[in-house]
């Protein structure tokens, strides 16, 4: 399956399940951040997430700092001044950590170092070798 019809179900399944709260974001802003509730989080139940069980795992240990008590991803935005930008980015935000958390490593392939960098190594310790060898005080057989 594409990565990306995998994506628009995760968003799909975000906007229908995700739980949206507002709430007012403080900080530096006058009066319309005083006033208005922009700050944005939304909590997404990790088993209604449209992935198999080791995605699943996989969420829980990559994304741990932002999983509830009660199995939730969690995030919020509040950048914006307007709450409906701040609910976009927020389900991007969400979209995005899903994804990248998801997304199998690439298997590393052991392989030998080649001859040239065995070459170069030992060169190198010959090389330091001989610079010790010349700090030290003269032998009385030479």
């Amino acid at each position: 399956m594409s990565t990306r019809s995998v994506e628009a179900r995760v968003r799909e399944a975000v906007e229908r399940h995700g739980r949206v709260s507002f709430s007012r974001a403080g900080g530096p802003g006058g009066q319309n951040v005083n006033a208005v509730s922009t700050q944005v989080e939304v909590r997404m139940p990790i088993s209604r997430i449209p992935v198999g069980s080791r995605a699943r795992d996989l969420i829980r240990t990559r994304l741990a700092t932002r999983v509830t008590a009660g199995d939730e991803l969690r995030v919020t935005a509040r950048r914006e001044r307007h709450q409906a930008r701040n609910r976009a980015l927020a389900v991007d935000r969400m979209v995005e950590l899903i994804m990248d958390a998801t997304t199998e490593d690439a298997r590393r392939v052991p392989t030998r170092p080649g001859r040239g960098v065995a070459t170069r190594r030992r060169a190198e310790r010959e090389r330091l070798s001989g610079k010790k060898k010349a700090r030290r005080r003269p032998s009385e057989e030479d």
